[in-house]
């Protein structure tokens, strides 16, 4: 896609800034082509590949998702690959009628919001252990659906059945560490001079260290301890700071905008 065009005299308060940027190709234009239009320089190297997943169970769960109280959408990509399926088998969104929605996060939210389905819970923490005390009322016998990633945490299952719930779960893609990537990724490392390393979610950070452990030496391990690291979200904080890494720079609303403009103005 052609990048969008800067006009002059407009402000660009990333400009001279450079920022590397590692969600997977497919969920990156937004987030770099805003980075671009407040004049930073983006350097792209995905730490994360994500791909469709469908078992033989999937059309006949997608088919009946009415006899369901509640869909609980764990990710912007669980939205996009549930609506993807949804295509391919003709469903339309009439199938949704009477269901209640459920997300973790705002990003989540807001991709829902763009296929005009009405989010009915969003918690003000989003982590799972949080979202299973938002449901109010009593839980037995209600039917949930978890549309998540293969093998994502099991807690949120695991404490609605606590409280009676009937939970299944549907794999809607996984996620693999784009290995290919290292030697790039090292060289952005060592020959850029990188402004903020920006993650956007737990996988994206812990494949980053994945992907450099066979390069690490005590100089890499400082260099990167003292890189900016930019998290969209609480719980992709909390995954950098279980490396031993500091966040620096995190919006306070977990969406890309403002994670631009807290980077446009922090930086």
């Amino acid at each position: 896609m052609a990048q969008k065009k800067v006009h002059k005299g407009k402000r660009l308060p990333l400009k001279g800034r450079t920022i590397l940027v590692t969600q997977s190709k497919n969920q990156s234009y937004r987030f770099t082509n805003l980075l671009r239009q407040k004049g930073a320089r983006v350097l792209e190297c995905p730490t994360i590949e994500i791909m469709g997943l469908e078992t033989r169970e999937t059309p006949q769960i997608l088919k009946r998702v009415q006899d369901y109280d509640w869909l609980i959408f764990m990710s912007q990509n669980a939205v996009f690959y549930f609506f993807e399926l949804f295509k391919k088998y003709k469903l339309a969104k009439r199938h949704l009628k009477g269901v209640r929605v459920a997300v973790i996060g705002k990003t989540t939210r807001e991709s829902l919001k763009q296929h005009r389905v009405r989010v009915h819970l969003t918690p003000t923490v989003y982590q799972s252990e949080k979202l299973a005390n938002a449901f109010k009322g009593k839980l037995e016998d209600k039917r949930f659906l978890v549309l998540s990633a293969l093998d994502g945490r099991k807690v949120l299952k695991e404490e609605l059945e606590k409280k009676g719930a009937i939970v299944d779960t549907l794999s809607l893609y996984k996620t693999m560490v784009p290995m290919e990537n290292s030697k790039e990724l090292l060289k952005m490392l060592c020959e850029e001079r990188i402004d903020a390393v920006t993650f956007t979610s737990p996988s994206t950070v812990e494949n980053f260290i994945t992907m450099l452990n066979p390069y690490i030496h005590r100089d890499l391990k400082r260099h990167i301890e003292l890189l900016t690291i930019a998290t969209l979200g609480d719980v992709t904080a909390k995954a950098v700071e279980d490396c031993g890494l500091r966040v620096r720079v995190r919006p306070s609303e977990f969406t890309i905008p403002s994670f631009v403009n807290t980077l446009s103005r922090e930086l």
